[in-house]
């Protein structure tokens, strides 16, 4: 079973509990996600199932959208409302100025230094569990990107106070915290702030209309069981989005039915064999390549019949270049 599914993960599961229990009704082993969300927030979970987790890792750079609530007056040790009381302060106040220019501080590139309570690993253990054990160690900071931040419908109060909260759309690249740019940007209040509420709404191409509830999926699966059909007719679920979806945001190459098996094969292809240029499907759903060396010149690469065979990538010189096989589909060797 090869394809995506775009799942609506509910508060209080694990991304671990939904790709479980994908693996459980649609009887696929091969089943991963292309980036977690936290166990309190509910939102969209971009699941891969069969040969489609071999494109996870050109996948996890998509960007993401999340509406979040920032709760003002009080700090937690998660940074988030499940966390006990750190700090609390009831005298302040802050303009509606004020707070707009804390939202233009955090838009940008800016640094993060990952919360104690993040799937992180330090020495081969998650940060999340050393945290369950009272440890807090040290962590570095790391660079995101705050692409769009913006508050939600009517904001201004004029003057802020204890228990106001601000709901908030914001637009980032992989790895980004919102729980701790929520408390960040408490502390340029000089106020003590946590999340109250997430969830993403957006990962790459895909928005809150297009994911599936897992009640949802249950019943696409109870319909292809009902007559008591094979598991393997499961391949042929209708809510299953083809692979190459998932890397849209590449441009692609046509090749012949020679050039194609050859690639297969492991052999790089001249570029002048390709017989048709694609461009992107889907654009501005990832991060900069200039972001993340070793991603340039990347394609999608499919044979004369519009077979998806996997990524390549273009190596051009000056007489004319090679295509390099980097992620092959098992169907590109037959």
């Amino acid at each position: 079973m090869d394809g995506i599914l775009v799942l609506l993960k509910p508060p209080g599961m694990t991304s671990h509990d939904v790709v479980n229990l994908v693996r459980r009704q649609l009887r696929e082993r091969r089943v991963g996600h292309t980036g977690t969300l936290d166990p309190g927030a509910a939102g969209i979970l971009v699941v891969c199932l069969g040969n489609a987790t071999r494109l996870i890792p050109y996948m996890e750079n998509h960007i993401k959208t999340y509406r979040a609530e920032l709760w003002f007056g009080r700090s937690t040790d998660t940074q988030d409302a499940g966390g006990e009381l750190v700090k609390e302060a009831r005298e302040f106040s802050f303009t509606d100025e004020d707070l707009s220019d804390a939202l233009g501080a955090f838009q940008g590139e800016i640094d993060q230094i990952p919360p104690m309570v993040s799937a992180l690993k330090h020495q081969g253990q998650r940060l999340y569990q050393l945290a369950r054990e009272g440890k807090t160690v040290e962590r570095k900071p790391r660079r995101v990107k705050i692409l769009k931040l913006a508050p939600v419908g009517k904001w201004h109060r004029g003057k802020w106070q204890y228990g106001d909260r601000l709901l908030f759309d914001v637009t980032c690249t992989k790895g980004t915290y919102i729980r701790t740019l929520c408390e960040d940007i408490g502390e340029y209040l000089q106020v003590p702030s946590h999340m109250s509420f997430l969830i993403r709404t957006r990962v790459g191409p895909w928005s809150l209309q297009d994911a599936l509830t897992l009640e949802e999926l249950e019943k696409a699966v109870l319909e292809k069981t009902s007559a008591k059909t094979e598991a393997s007719t499961l391949t042929n679920l209708s809510v299953l989005i083809p692979m190459d979806r998932g890397v849209g945001h590449l441009p692609g190459a046509v090749l012949s039915g020679t050039a194609a098996r050859r690639l297969g094969h492991g052999s790089w292809v001249p570029l002048k064999e390709v017989e048709k240029w694609l461009e992107p499907v889907d654009t501005d759903v990832t991060a900069s390549v200039q972001d993340h060396p070793g991603l340039e010149n990347l394609l999608r690469v499919y044979d004369g019949r519009g077979r998806f065979l996997g990524i390549g990538r273009a190596n051009r010189n000056d007489a004319g270049g090679l295509l390099q096989p980097v992620r092959l589909l098992p169907l590109a060797s037959e």
